[in-house]
């Protein structure tokens, strides 16, 4: 059947949608909406191989892609977007939908599906995300639908932003576990011609290629430090693996008046039912140009620095447990170790929104340092130590 097709010229990022920008779910960078397709790059080193996603030399109009939208709303779902129109040899007018579903961790696919905008064919709705593989593939042959499945590898969004955060600064570190969704990383990061070495190390080189691909998106700033955050995570994985384990740090709010993300005042929260005693913070996250003493590390997210007035000695080494049991890299301050008042300052391991200094105390927190410039051995009593641990773990 000869088809006349409008394709869009484009590669579809399904999870944009999803999520607004690289961290947080309120910021303005939206998905692509048809109204400029030569601001937007087709590679075809990733998507040329897919015929449903092969480029025409036009492209449908904005007008056409709405209609189109509006015409299928009812019957796609949020993982689901128009990538194609077109007519049959009757002139019947059709949509080609990519979509993507995952049964399990271990067991996603992604597919398209062709709907006719004439008028809807009975039993085309029951085959959503989520659903048994065979059951989508039987209401394709009842409702003639093209379905091409995709086993992606997964990527483990947590461990390679772990990672992200260890080893620029403190080399590779075997005992971590991110090193295949690293190297997921590293071969979708060249095959954009972002080059660095495909080792599964996130060292240096990966973290200024990522940085490289970050600012590519149009991200700057906390965006675009080479720590991956879930919108770039997952338009870098498109066609190539599916990101699982997410984290995201969600908009900001405030913990005792002072500036946080919600990641970091959910963890805040559950620290402070382990602890029994109210928490009182004294500096917040995204306080850049704040207190110079403490080195840029709270012109990111995820840190914060704690009262312990009012609370005995042990009391205040029982909160750093307290801290680090939820995912906080947390050390007891006093006053003979730089000039401040004796306080607790603790970073949230694994929040995408940190500063570098930061991200480098999380490295020295994970080899048993201080996070200090002299980057002495940590001198929290080992009663009040837990293993290495994150938020998305705890929780």
């Amino acid at each position: 059947m000869k088809l006349r097709t409008l394709a869009v010229t484009v590669a579809l990022t399904m999870s944009v949608s999803l999520y607004a920008c690289e961290n947080h779910a309120d910021a303005s960078h939206g998905h692509w909406d048809g109204s400029d397709p030569s601001a937007q790059a087709f590679d075809p080193s990733v998507d040329a191989s897919h015929d449903w996603l092969a480029a025409a030399a036009a492209g449908p109009s904005t007008a056409d892609l709405v209609a189109a939208r509006e015409a299928l709303a009812a019957r796609l779902t949020a993982d689901e977007d128009v990538i194609e129109i077109g007519y049959d040899a009757d002139e019947t007018p059709w949509a080609l939908v990519l979509g993507g579903y995952c049964e399990a961790d271990d067991n996603c696919v992604q597919y398209t599906r062709r709907l006719s905008l004439a008028q809807p064919v009975e039993g085309s709705d029951e085959a959503g995300p989520g659903e048994d593989l065979a059951k989508q593939r039987q209401v394709t042959q009842d409702d003639g639908l093209s379905i091409y499945p995709k086993a992606l590898p997964n990527l483990h969004m947590a461990y390679v932003v772990i990672q992200a955060q260890v080893e620029p600064f403190r080399g590779n570190q075997p005992g971590l576990n991110g090193d295949p969704s690293v190297k997921l990383v590293q071969q979708a990061l060249n095959a954009k011609n972002i080059s660095t070495t495909v080792d599964g190390w996130y060292g240096n080189g990966t973290t200024a290629a990522y940085a490289t691909w970050q600012r590519r998106l149009g991200f700057t700033g906390l965006d675009a430090t080479g720590i991956p955050g879930p919108t770039s995570l997952t338009s870098l994985g498109q066609n190539r693996f599916v990101v699982t384990n997410r984290i995201t740090v969600g908009s900001r709010t405030t913990f005792s008046g002072k500036a946080v993300n919600q990641r970091t005042r959910s963890m805040l929260l559950e620290a402070q039912r382990l602890f029994g005693r109210s928490i009182t913070v004294t500096q917040g996250s995204y306080n850049a140009g704040g207190v110079s003493a403490s080195a840029g590390t709270h012109g990111g997210g995820g840190v914060v620095d704690i009262s312990v007035s009012g609370l005995s000695e042990t009391q205040r080494w029982q909160l750093v447990r307290s801290l680090r049991r939820v995912g906080f890299a947390a050390w007891y301050r006093t006053p003979s170790q730089g000039p401040w008042n004796a306080h607790i300052h603790a970073v949230a391991i694994g929040d995408t929104d940190m500063s570098l200094s930061a991200r480098n105390q999380v490295a020295d927190y994970y080899v048993g340092k201080n996070g200090l410039a002299n980057h002495a051995a940590d001198n929290t009593p080992s009663a009040y130590r837990v293993a290495f641990t994150w938020w998305e773990k705890y929780n």
